[in-house]
């Protein structure tokens, strides 16, 4: 997910447009889900929690039929970074609806992602309850995000050396985690901050993600905290 959503086939909307898109009729199986009511219903859980939104962005595709937002929080914030949410959902059976915990980077306006999507994956099907379900996702969101927290304070304490550093970026390209045309912009980002952690190379990855539309930017932005064991397992099941 862009570290703002702006990209030349996404247009970016406010949350009074999503109120003009209407999902398409429901079947005797599948519900889908419209993006305003969606917004709304997270919106309403976290208020009920005392938790509100400071910022928020939607960008759609594919004819409004897609949507990726993310919502930055005034929760669990520090000097460096806060809470955010992603959120991705369509009305034409091509995702289903996924909320991402994650967080915001300010220097730099990066995300960062958990690699499990353990807020809420849940398919449009008639069973699915909005309040309901959203309730829980939004309990589950609290839940991990302090776990997250300490995941990147980990990150922050694993020292890296020049060639371990060029090794893990290899690693990244090589398993497709990110597409090799961002490999210019990663080595331009590196030569500038020259990461001594994982976390701050995590930032110099991600700073290239942005260059990405929402689609493939969300993808990647939660393979990178796969990799980077950002996840309810942290460590003990992580890919890299």
């Amino acid at each position: 997910m862009n570290g703002t959503l702006s990209h030349t086939q996404s247009p970016l909307v406010t949350r009074d447009e999503l109120l003009t898109i209407s999902p398409p009729p429901a079947t005797s199986t599948w519900k889908p889900i419209a993006h305003a009511d969606l917004i709304q219903a997270i919106d309403r859980q976290l208020l009920v929690r005392g938790i509100t939104i400071q910022r928020e962005q939607f960008a759609l595709q594919r004819d409004g039929a897609r949507l990726f937002a993310v919502l930055d929080l005034a929760f669990e914030q520090t000097d460096e970074f806060c809470a955010a949410m992603g959120v991705r959902n369509s009305t034409d059976k091509s995702l289903a609806l996924d909320i991402a915990v994650g967080l915001r980077v300010f220097v730099c306006e990066n995300l960062a992602f958990s690699g499990d999507l353990i807020a809420l994956h849940r398919k449009h099907t008639v069973k699915f309850d909005l309040n309901a379900d959203i309730s829980r996702a939004v309990d589950r969101y609290q839940q991990h995000l302090a776990a997250f927290h300490k995941q990147v304070n980990e990150l922050k304490e694993e020292r890296l050396t020049e060639l371990e550093a060029k090794g893990i970026i290899y690693d990244v390209f090589g398993r497709q985690i990110l597409p090799v045309r961002l490999f210019p912009a990663v080595v331009a980002h590196y030569a500038h901050q020259a990461p001594h952690d994982e976390w701050g190379l995590h930032n110099v990855l991600t700073t290239a993600v942005k260059q990405l539309a929402p689609a493939p930017a969300f993808q990647a932005t939660v393979n990178l905290g796969r990799f980077f064991h950002l996840g309810v397992d942290g460590r003990e099941n992580g890919d890299g």
